[in-house]
Formats: structure tokens, C-alpha cells, sequence
């Protein structure tokens, strides 16, 4: 559940929005509204496809920043320090860069596939341990929740959202018969029937917002509504 002021996360059972301060309200069917049906058109306006274009250059920025500080930076810690020879600092440079290069290519494939959509077919949390070792070489285990929700897509293929711990957002928004598109230019999905909702979620930045809201309140893009 969602704050209708401020669009924070509401604690279960929370009277107040610990964000706000805002009086949590219950859903009590009175916020249908026919005009929240259906998939927005939105992605075609122009604040939207600037951002597509902003998000994309950005992309292409990070990429090249994470190939050449291990390119440079490996190398150059091999000639400064003593017990890191300078070939092997060179080869796990090239081989970190390289990793990078094909990470983010495979990025910026994806984003240019076309927008498919699907509906959401079940939603599953489980528990699960993660080995951790330390600089004395112990082991430790940490322990964290996973949350999956699947979505059939309607050429027949499974897609599941795999989330963690707090950051579950799709998992508390979407529910098992949601319609929802995908948007890969932003990686992002959109809700078909919002009627119901007092939330809504930013197709460009991730942010929940109050349904009320046309426009992102942080990064004041459209909402697809």
C-alpha cells in the first residue's frame, strides 16, 4: 500500500505515512476512473521521447566510463605498486573492460526491441542465504527475501521480475491478472487498468506517485496515464 499524498511506501498496518505524515486512507472503490483504462500514448510525446534520448546518451556515457577506468586504472596501479605485476595488471584490465563493453552493449540492444506486453500469470517471495567470505577467510551467511513476479508475454514466453528485500516495487504494484506493457527504453512496465489504484508509477525514473499527479515529481517527466 501506497501514501496518497506523497506516493512512500506505507508500512502494513500504518495509520500515518512515516514520509509525510499524511493519514493513510483505505481503498474504498470510489477512485475507479474510466480514463485510467488502457495503455498511454504518451511514450510518443516529445517530453517523453527527449527523455528516451537523454537516457540513451547518458547509457552510452556510463558505458565508456566503466571501460576505461579499468582499462587505465589497472595498468597504472601496476606501475605503482610493487607486488601487482604490470602484465597481470594489464590483462585483468583489458578482461574487466571487455566485461564491461559486452554488459553494456547487450544494455543498449535491449533497449531498442520493440515494446511487448503480457499479463501477470503469479507473484512468489522466498527466503535466501547468501555466502559471504571475509578477508580472514571465514565464512558468514547473510540471509534476504526474494520476490518474483512472472508475466506471460503474449507470444507465449515467461518473463520474470526478480527483486530483493525492500526493493520489490513491481511486486507490490503489479497483481497476478495485470495486463502490463513493457517499455525497454526505459526498462520499465506499465499498468493497462490503473482505474483502481491511488498510485502510479514513473515510466522514466521509477518514482511512485499519487495517481492525481500528470507529471513525475521527481523528475517531472509525463506519467503514462
Amino acid at each position: 500500500m501506497f501514501c496518497q499524498n506523497c506516493g512512500d511506501k506505507l508500512k502494513v498496518g500504518a495509520a500515518f505515512c512515516s514520509n509525510c505524515g499524511a493519514k493513510a486512507q483505505q481503498d474504498n472503490g470510489d477512485t475507479q476512473r474510466a480514463d485510467l483504462v488502457g495503455f498511454s500514448e504518451r511514450y510518443n510525446s516529445p517530453d517523453i521521447l527527449e527523455a528516451a534520448r537523454k537516457n540513451r546518451k547518458s547509457s552510452i556515457g556510463c558505458m565508456w566510463i566503466l571501460v576505461f577506468v579499468p582499462l587505465v586504472g589497472f595498468p597504472i596501479a601496476g606501475l605503482l605498486m610493487d607486488d601487482f605485476p604490470f602484465g597481470e595488471s594489464v590483462v585483468i584490465g583489458v578482461g574487466i573492460a571487455l566485461m564491461m563493453l559486452i554488459v553494456n552493449l547487450f544494455g543498449l540492444r535491449r533497449a531498442k526491441q520493440p515494446m511487448w506486453e503480457g499479463v501477470v500469470t503469479n507473484k512468489f517471495s522466498k527466503e535466501r542465504h547468501h555466502h559471504n567470505r571475509t578477508n580472514d577467510e571465514s565464512d558468514t551467511y547473510s540471509t534476504y527475501t526474494e520476490y518474483t513476479t512472472v508475466i506471460r508475454m503474449d507470444t507465449g514466453k515467461e518473463k520474470k521480475l526478480i527483486e530483493r528485500d525492500s526493493q520489490r516495487d513491481m511486486y507490490d504494484y503489479l497483481a497476478v491478472g495485470d495486463r502490463v506493457r513493457y517499455h525497454p527504453t526505459f526498462d520499465t512496465y506499465e499498468k493497462y487498468d490503473k482505474s483502481k489504484d491511488r498510485i502510479i508509477y514513473c515510466n522514466v525514473c521509477r518514482m511512485m506517485n499519487p495517481i492525481q499527479n500528470d507529471r513525475c515529481k521527481r523528475c517531472n517527466n509525463l506519467l503514462f496515464k
